[in-house]
């Protein structure tokens, strides 16, 4: 369906909820899930009012080489105006695709997903009557095979009945993923630091990308075991079950889990604190030169909380808030323990 509308001459779109002093915004055409790959795919639009009068009487023969009209859109959709003029298909900044679909709905609940098969140019079996949980956790997991875009990962709410590492819906990705920027400037660590940095280049080099089969995902993170866990006296209206943990290599945290955690220290606990590594994120540093590398590891990130009994197979526990953990020191920063995990 996407690249029919891509190979149309022109598609004409009928706003029929949309008067003269109403805008896009009025408009449940915006908030449709199938509509998207109508508005992105479409490279010649024409859009009409409910009396089928030009929107804003604009007589231009393509409505998206006007500038007012590309303002309303972005305005409207939070779609930048350059990938509303020019949209390339694909798993490239898949966060930013699916934060345009956040606030999308469709009729059938699994074609919250199915919608987006073209924009994303995958190719995946449509199934009705799986469930939309089902149908979404497929699509994120070919996203994350194929782009190693952990940020497909950065979420906070409820986990779905698919995988745990997906949200049982597109609600969660409406807000931007958070990463620090890249430090800049020359190194200020010494030779020695130089050194363990290349090391550890090397090993975070030598871990696969996110792969995605049969219900499993083998994630490339960084860990942190997690070695004390202690419930919090909290008078919080949303939350009984506030924590502070203790984790290998990071400052103590808080956090508010979906469930209850097992309370206790020591290396029994079956709990591990990770930040997930695509090595595609080490295009941005250098091996000869890895003091960047070492300053970034060292900043702030968006964490995931998994547990695992049997210290084989894990799942994650989900939050009601992002997991913001901090690395203590450089000590800690190159003596990382790179691993795959496997996630049911």
């Amino acid at each position: 369906m996407f690249s029919w509308y891509r190979n149309s001459a022109l598609t004409i779109v009928h706003l029929s909820d949309i008067s003269d002093r109403t805008s896009f915004a009025d408009s449940i055409w915006i908030k449709r899930g199938w509509t998207l790959q109508e508005l992105l795919a479409s490279s010649k639009v024409l859009f009409y009012t409910q009396d089928w009068s030009l929107y804003r009487d604009c007589t231009t023969a393509n409505h998206k080489s006007d500038g007012a009209i590309l303002t309303e859109l972005h305005q409207a959709t939070g779609i930048e105006e350059l990938h509303l003029k020019n949209f390339i298909p694909g798993v490239d900044d898949a966060r930013s695709k699916l934060r345009w679909a956040s606030t999308r709905h469709t009729t059938r609940a699994e074609d919250v997903a199915y919608s987006l098969f073209g924009i994303f140019q995958v190719s995946l079996p449509i199934i009705y009557g799986e469930s939309a949980p089902s149908a979404l956790g497929r699509l994120l997991g070919e996203i994350l095979t194929r782009s190693g875009d952990v940020s497909v990962l950065d979420w906070v709410g409820e986990a779905s009945s698919f995988h745990s590492c997906f949200p049982t819906s597109l609600t969660p990705y409406g807000t931007r993923s958070w990463m620090q920027p890249i430090p800049s400037g020359p190194s200020k660590h010494n030779g020695a630091d130089l050194d363990e940095g290349r090391k550890l280049y090397g090993a975070l080099a030598r871990l696969s990308s996110p792969r995605f089969v049969a219900g499993r995902l083998d994630l490339p993170c960084i860990v942190h075991r997690v070695i004390k866990v202690k419930l919090l006296e909290t008078s919080s209206a949303t939350s009984d079950h506030d924590y502070e943990l203790v984790a290998s290599g990071l400052a103590p945290l808080r956090l508010e889990p979906s469930s209850r955690l097992r309370e206790g220290s020591g290396a029994s606990l079956p709990y591990v604190i990770v930040r997930p590594w695509s090595p595609k994120l080490l295009d941005l540093f250098t091996h000869d030169d890895p003091g960047s590398l070492l300053d970034w590891l060292g900043r702030p990130f968006n964490a995931l909380l998994l547990q695992s009994p049997r210290h084989i197979e894990y799942k994650r526990i989900a939050s009601d808030c992002p997991i913001s953990a901090r690395v203590e020191g450089l000590v800690s920063v190159v003596n990382s323990e790179c691993r795959i995990l496997e996630i049911v």
